[in-house]
């Protein structure tokens, strides 16, 4: 009698290890295989924007797919339905996830994946975002100082660069921050962490009021002289005439074809090519009391004695109160997103959206005299 008890538990045993190995196999037939694919970045990148896409496939069809879950985590963490799966070859499936405004840090993104018939599978990948911090920056006539923050208006600090003289006009590129020594008469230029500083980079300029520099050139407006300078990214090849017959340069602003200049002494704003040549000394009439001008791909902007003005490159579409209610505005800087401004009377920078709206006269306060202002590109 025992040995048939025995008899009769080892063949269960032996039917529920069948069953076990059997349930194993259907198990690991029903697990798929899920593959990064491009656009998704490499395991570990480290990404200069803060906008990333992730796309994978799978081994089965779409309507084999009861769920499919993208999570991201990190500074900025997200969790949800990836894309809908469509058909990718005979028998697979791609889906996707694209996420954007995402904080530096490191971020770890996983999809997971539930079949129909029970099926699992998920896969992971690490990344870095590492967005370089944009920068504003302004003088400041007072303390002798240029002064930087975050694009954000964060981390403000008036004395980023001290030792100026007369500091008026800033402008900025991917290496350096220059501006205009009014008083010393020099150009001075220093690295974009503030170091190895030179006031006297460029001299012998005739009272200089603003600099503006491009992929090839540094030019700045001297005020007594009436003229437009300028000079290699180096230093080197200084003409203090590079453009004649303005009446008191107070801005310079350049783009990919033209030097534009305010003309405090005729109300107007200058243009000529960037070799020179074509000389406009009223490309646009009309203004009062401007002292800075600025450009991007589609507009000139310059200020007036209570706000900014804006007309197309063409000149066309003038308007002289495209944003009002400033304080004794100075310079004008403009980027992909905003347009920036010193009220100087107020001790403020004001920024509005590119259209205008959002006006907000005191984006930054505390400062001592703000005259200048640039922004890093983006």
């Amino acid at each position: 009698m025992g040995s048939g008890v025995r008899r009769v538990s080892l063949v269960a045993a032996a039917a529920a290890v069948l069953f076990v190995v059997a349930a194993a196999s259907a198990w690991g037939a029903n697990s798929p295989a899920l593959t990064f694919v491009s656009p998704s970045p490499g395991a570990g990148a480290t990404l200069s924007s803060g906008s990333v896409s992730f796309a994978f496939t799978y081994n089965r069809k779409p309507k084999a797919t009861q769920s499919l879950t993208c999570s991201l985590s990190g500074p900025t963490s997200s969790s949800g339905p990836c894309d809908a799966p469509v058909a990718f070859g005979s028998d697979g499936s791609r889906s996707s996830k694209s996420y954007s405004g995402l904080q530096n840090g490191s971020y770890t993104f996983t999809v997971s994946l539930t079949l129909t018939d029970g099926g699992v599978a998920s896969a992971s990948r690490g990344f870095t975002v590492a967005v370089p911090t944009r920068h504003i920056y302004w003088t400041s006539r007072e303390s002798n100082t240029v002064g930087r923050a975050d694009v954000g208006g964060g981390n403000v600090n008036q004395s980023f660069i001290t030792g100026a003289s007369g500091p008026e006009g800033v402008a900025v590129d991917s290496s350096h921050v220059y501006w205009a020594n009014i008083n010393g008469r020099t150009i001075g230029r220093a690295d974009l962490g503030g170091q190895n500083v030179s006031q006297s980079f460029i001299t012998g300029a005739d009272f200089p009021t603003s600099v503006a520099v491009d992929s090839g050139h540094v030019y700045w407006a001297n005020l007594s002289s009436g003229t437009i300078g300028r000079a290699d990214l180096g230093g080197q090849n200084v003409s203090q005439s590079f453009i004649t017959g303005a009446a008191f340069p107070v801005g310079v602003a350049v783009d990919a074809g033209h030097v534009y200049w305010a003309n405090d002494g005729a109300g107007t704003i200058g243009r000529a090519d960037l070799d020179g040549q074509n000389v406009n000394q009223s490309f646009i009439t009309g203004i009062d009391q401007t002292e800075g001008v600025a450009v991007d791909s589609g507009h000139v902007y310059w200020t007036t004695g209570s706000g900014i003005g804006r007309a197309d490159l063409s000149g066309q579409n003038v308007n002289q109160s495209f944003i009002t209610g400033a304080n004794g505005p100075a310079g004008v800087a403009v980027d992909s997103g905003h347009v920036y401004w010193t009220n100087s009377g107020g001790g403020t920078i004001g920024r509005a959206d590119l259209d205008g709206q959002n006006v907000n006269q005191s984006f930054i306060t505390g400062l001592s005299f703000p005259f200048g202002v640039a922004v890093d590109p983006g």
